[in-house]
Formats: structure tokens, sequence, C-alpha cells
């Protein structure tokens, strides 16, 4: 299982979860299929992180793309006549996900390495989970115009079970560890979650390749496009 063929089950799945969100929201079972596209982006985007040759670039790729897409939800949001509320879509997650996995990456290295840069790390990795507790925690509870970050401060500490090991075989049971604390956290409010842990079964048979296809932009583009797509055929059947 290559990372391009997880890539694609991520999408597939993402798409059935929002054409039963969006169009069919009484056909359960397209939700308990949709729940296991988000550990598979969260495993990619570990991978990602601990892969990348442009840091920068890698992060500023997905948090533009968190702004144009934020956006359509505000649009979204003034059709239907709910802005009540603030909703932070998921790349937004996966951007703090991506500055905390960087900093943990930091300070393994300077452990492992045992050179001056370990205060450097610290302060890097405090500096992100910082971050990560102030739009996670902080602005969810505090401000008066209320928001929500997509999947919540969970759903940001789940890519960082996949960069904590650099055995593969670690890696993999740290985030299925991550997983199940996720699905624990998350069942009261959604029952169907622990459905979450089908994504496991192709996780465990990632080989950490690529694939002879690269789809490295394949999320980037198909994000934002199917749930255009989406949204448009609901508001021309309704």
């Amino acid at each position: 299982m290559t990372s391009n063929k997880l890539k694609i089950i991520a999408c597939i799945t993402m798409l059935i979860d929002h054409i039963g969100y969006i169009l069919l929201p009484e056909v359960a079972f397209l939700r308990y299929i949709g729940r296991i596209a988000m550990p598979l982006f969260a495993f990619m985007i570990a991978e990602g992180c601990r892969h990348t040759k442009n840091r920068v670039r890698y992060f500023l790729q997905v948090f533009i793309l968190a702004v144009l897409c934020q956006a359509f939800y505000f649009g979204e949001q003034l059709i239907s006549g709910t802005f009540d509320s603030i909703y932070l879509n998921i790349l937004f997650t996966f951007s703090l996900a991506i500055a905390l996995c960087f900093a943990v990456e930091d300070l393994k290295a300077a452990v492992k390495n045992k050179n001056s840069d370990r205060v450097n790390g610290v302060l890097k990795l405090v500096g992100a989970a910082a971050a990560v507790l102030l739009f996670t925690v902080v602005g969810e509870r505090f401000l008066p115009i209320p928001y929500y970050i997509d999947y919540g401060l969970m759903g940001v500490l789940l890519p960082v079970g996949a960069v904590l090991f650099d055995n593969k075989w670690a890696q993999k049971i740290c985030f299925a560890v991550f997983l199940l604390v996720y699905c624990l956290v998350g069942f009261k409010e959604l029952p169907y979650i622990w459905y979450s842990c089908l994504s496991l079964i192709f996780i465990f048979a990632y080989n950490g390749q690529r694939g002879q296809k690269g789809l490295k932009y394949l999320f980037y583009v198909f994000y934002p496009l199917h749930l255009a797509v989406l949204y448009g055929i609901s508001v021309l059947a309704g």
C-alpha cells in the first residue's frame, strides 16, 4: 500500500462522507465509511512533515488553501443563515498539526545528536503547543464570537502520533494508540467515530513508498473541488 493509494482511499472515503453530510443525511452508513478519511489524511500529513524538503512551502501550501477554503464556508453559512459561529475547516487543523510535528521532529533531532539545539527544540515545541491550545481550546471557549476548529484538539494531535518514532512499526503502533485516544475522547459526541479505526487496515499495509504516479497535490485540488460540486448540487436540488 503506497502513499498514493492511501491518498486515493482517503479522498474516496471523504467524498462518501460529504455526500452523506450534504446530500443524503438520512443514509447513515455513508458517514460511517467517511470516518476512515480523517485518520488517513492525518497519517499522510505526518509523512509529509517527515519527508518534505521545504518546510515553509509545505506549511504555506496547506495554510493558504485553508484560508481560501474558509471563504467558501463563510459563504455557505451566510446562505444557510447559520452565521452565529465560525467554523475553521480541517486545513487549519492540519496547519497546526504541521507546526507541531515540525517542532517534535526538531526536538527529536536535537536530543539524538546531543547538541546545543535542544533548548531551541524545546522552545519550538512549547511555541507550537501554545498555538495549538490557543486555537483549539482558548478561542473556542472564551471569545465573544464562538468558533470551533474541525476535529478540535485531538484532530491536531493525531498526526503527532506518526512522528514520535522513526521505526516504521513503532510509528504505526503509536499512531494507532493516538487514534484510540481520539475515538475515546470523541465517541460520546459522535458514537460512530469508532469506524475511524478501519483506517488502520490501510495504514498497517503502508509500505512507505510513494508509488509510480505523483499525486502530491491530489488533496489540495480535490478538497475544495468536491465540496464546491456537492454544495452546487444541493443548491440546485433544493
